[in-house]
């Protein structure tokens, strides 16, 4: 067996076994328990009925090991950022994760990250508690969010059985409806569109922060602040291509 697949494997049984150690959490750790009754009481059409001033958004972005949140890929970082209306709070969470397997040099290549970077970092498991309490009650937002939101909600399901209620916007399809435009376009190229400064590009923090700036501009365009979420909500479809 070649080196990096002995590598791979003792990868997943390390995880596995750190796994395990986790195994009923949901049942036997009252804070776990109290996350899950959280999480399935979070009401989304009260969320979307709120003035956009008032509403607590949370910018969300991961870096994986691949795209398939369902064909075995982890997340290898994480980071959620705080608003409140169109202002940034200041508030962060922001971590790496150990994906229990070899982060691929595809992978590597984009998000820098190696597994020697994450080698000692928490499971996903280990700090969903931390990242759920951080999103709370609150709009999910994002570029192309509904990536994050899968892996997110895979570990969810098997953690917490349960999944993300939470409304959410998705900053590519709100430049869609801001520009007429079809088809898919990178941060980047939004960032550009949107005159916003890249900040610490494919990392999970530095991308985080800069869709966090690219919402505020896009958005405070297609709505009125006074509006409620789900105004906004809405005119992300309105092109009428997904």
């Amino acid at each position: 067996m070649a080196s990096e697949q002995l590598g791979e494997l003792f990868g997943r049984i390390h995880a596995g076994f750190r796994r395990t150690l986790s195994k009923g959490a949901l049942l036997s750790d009252p804070g776990m328990l109290a996350l899950h009754r959280r999480l399935l009481s979070v009401d989304p059409k009260k969320l979307v009925t709120r003035p956009l001033e008032e509403t607590r958004f949370v910018v969300l972005d991961t870096e994986t090991t691949g795209l398939q949140a369902y064909a075995g890929d982890e997340i290898c970082s994480i980071a959620l950022i705080e608003m409140q209306g169109f202002e940034l709070t200041g508030r962060e969470f922001n971590t790496l994760i150990f994906p229990g397997r070899k982060i691929p040099a595809a992978s590597t290549r984009i998000h820098h990250l190696t597994d020697a970077d994450v080698k000692d970092a928490p499971l996903i498991e280990e700090v969903m508690l931390e990242i759920a309490d951080f999103i709370g009650e609150s709009v999910l937002v994002g570029h192309h969010i509904g990536f994050d939101i899968r892996f997110l909600n895979r570990i969810l399901q098997r953690e917490l059985l349960c999944h993300l209620k939470h409304p959410w916007l998705d900053t590519m399809l709100l430049y869609l409806v801001h520009t007429g435009r079809v088809g898919h376009y990178t941060l980047e190229e939004v960032d550009d569109y949107a005159k916003v400064e890249v900040q610490g590009r494919h990392t999970a923090r530095g991308d985080a922060i800069t869709t966090a700036e690219v919402f505020r501009r896009i958005a405070a365009v297609l709505t009125e602040y006074s509006n409620p979420v789900d105004k906004l909500i809405h005119r992300q479809y309105e092109l009428g291509h997904f």
